[in-house]
């Protein structure tokens, strides 16, 4: 890590002391020698692999220490493992009741389809975000449309079950729900969009709209009450999941912790500093934000169990 540390004043490409060097060979960059359509986040000072033009180099950086490392297997493990998971649950382990109406499999199905797409591409996103300039913009859509899929799904698994018998506030909801997600998609294939001017707005735009979802809990209440609005749609779990969306993305739109961390300093302070870089392989917002999508899914996960059996056990009782 004391490789790492050193940094030089230019702006130019480093010179072969102002780069560090991964036991694979690989030299990796720090943040003022990169090109200037690399250059995000400005708090994360080292571990950047080189700009490859090349997909195998992209797919080898896999297999050393960088700073995206935590963010590519922080996402690709759990998309292989996810919609497996649920699949065999919901064949083998999922109880059947004599009211089953043949279609809940798809909509659990459709969840693990939605969080392994989104943390699938999120993850080939950040592999590939060295590539070139027009691959890391289309894989950095690619991510945002990943997200809107995982949002758009999410609230529609919750509103099948919860409003399977209010037909008007299901397909209202449905249709809001679908609308919104077509939004988001077509802003999030505005070039102009994924730059890191917009970052702050990013941030809001997915943050309202998975709020969106209190409005279906809102009109639970209205349309039967407090308590049975919180158990058809288990909120304490989707209290949790928007708690840990919320606060991975808030944490990713003020780079916590990684500001609070951060040191300009000369070169040589630099080496000697305790702090200076201490975040750049483990421990930033974004690796956060990716933790916390994934927690965020399993609670999502447990309120659609949970609006499974009061469906099957209350409703069609």
């Amino acid at each position: 890590m004391s490789d790492l540390r050193q940094r030089t004043k230019t702006t130019t490409m480093p010179a072969p002391d102002a780069v560090a060097r991964t036991p694979g060979a690989t030299k990796l960059l720090y943040y003022h020698n990169l090109e200037e359509w690399r250059k995000d986040n400005h708090y994360i000072l080292s571990g950047y692999v080189p700009q490859t033009n090349s997909f195998k180099k992209c797919f080898d950086s896999l297999f050393y220490v960088h700073n995206e490392t935590v963010n590519i297997w922080s996402h690709l493990v759990p998309s292989l493992i996810v919609l497996a998971a649920i699949y065999v649950y919901v064949n083998d382990y999922l109880v059947i009741y004599p009211t089953h109406l043949g279609w809940e499999k798809f909509n659990f199905l459709q969840f693990g389809i939605a969080a392994t797409c989104c943390m699938g591409l999120s993850s080939i996103f950040h592999c590939s975000k060295s590539h070139s300039q027009p691959v890391s913009k289309f894989g950095n859509q690619l991510d945002y449309f990943g997200i809107i899929i995982m949002i758009t799904c999410s609230l529609i698994s919750i509103i099948l079950f919860a409003f399977y018998d209010e037909p008007v506030a299901k397909y209202g909801f449905l249709s809001l729900f679908l609308v919104l997600g077509g939004i988001c998609s077509v802003l999030t294939l505005d070039p102009q969009f994924a730059t890191p001017t917009y970052r702050p707005l990013r941030s809001a735009m997915f943050i309202l709209f998975g709020l969106s979802g209190v409005l279906p809990v809102a009109a639970a209440t209205y349309i039967y009450g407090l308590e049975t609005a919180i158990e058809r749609s288990n909120a304490k779990y989707l209290v949790g999941e928007g708690f840990f969306y919320i606060f991975g993305a808030v944490m990713y739109a003020m780079r916590v912790p990684e500001r609070f961390t951060h040191v300009e300093v000369d070169e040589e302070t630099y080496k000697k500093s305790p702090t200076a870089g201490k975040l750049d392989i483990v421990g930033n917002s974004h690796q956060i934000l990716h933790v916390c999508v994934v927690i965020a899914a399993y609670f999502h996960w447990c309120a659609l169990l949970g609006c499974y059996h009061y469906l099957h056990q209350k409703t069609l009782a």
